[in-house]
């Protein structure tokens, strides 16, 4: 019976922890968007989106991507267009997998702070920032030409966005190369700090 009890407390409290997560990145997220706006292109979504993923897995990294961009679709000081949010909201999500995969690779105990490996950092959240402009510049083009949809206004939404583009892929290698490993390593650090100070009281209230 014990047993039993003590499984659920910690079940409750992983998905606790869970929820906390992503309350606090999706904060976090919305928060320095809001801060950054003045500065077109140049976020911290994407950073935090990765990081979560991947010092607390692809759900994790997901639900804040999600939740994220649905919020900011909504409360965006450069406007509301719910045919868009869709688009974004997938672009985000390749920032989750992308943390995930490398999460895969390099795991927790080669993650330093300061490493010129983290210049890998950069380059995978450049490449994904690329993917997104890709993606969220067609899907702007073929809502904007709808329903006479057609190659050529595509691709002029596609070379129209290219100023935009730079700003973006530029701030997301150099945030990816040096604040994601800080986030990573210093997140994940607080969390099981906490999950095992937690971990140890239930234990001590079980025995009693």
């Amino acid at each position: 019976m014990l047993k039993e009890a003590g499984w659920i407390s910690q079940a409750g409290m992983h998905s606790a922890r869970n929820l906390s997560l992503i309350a606090i990145f999706s904060s976090l997220t919305i928060a320095t968007d809001y801060a950054l706006a003045p500065a077109l292109n140049v976020k911290l979504m994407d950073t935090l989106v990765f990081s979560s993923a991947y010092a607390f897995g692809f759900r994790i990294g997901a639900s804040i991507a999600i939740l994220s961009e649905l919020v900011w679709g909504l409360v965006s000081p450069y406007g509301f267009f719910l045919p868009i949010i869709p688009f974004l909201v997938v672009g985000e999500l390749l920032y989750a997998t992308a943390g995930h995969l490398a999460s895969r690779i390099w795991g927790m105990e080669k993650l330093s702070t300061i490493s010129p490996r983290n210049l890998f950092f950069g380059a995978i959240l450049a490449i994904c920032a690329f993917v997104w402009d890709f993606e969220t510049n067609i899907a702007t083009g073929l809502l904007a030409l709808w329903p006479r949809e057609n190659l050529a206004g595509v691709l002029f939404f596609e070379v129209t966005g290219i100023p935009f583009m730079i700003p973006h892929e530029l701030s997301d290698f150099i945030l990816g190369a040096t604040l994601a490993p800080v986030i990573i390593v210093y997140s994940r650090r607080l969390v099981m700090k906490g999950y095992s100070s937690t971990k140890m009281a239930l234990a001590q209230s079980e025995v009693r």
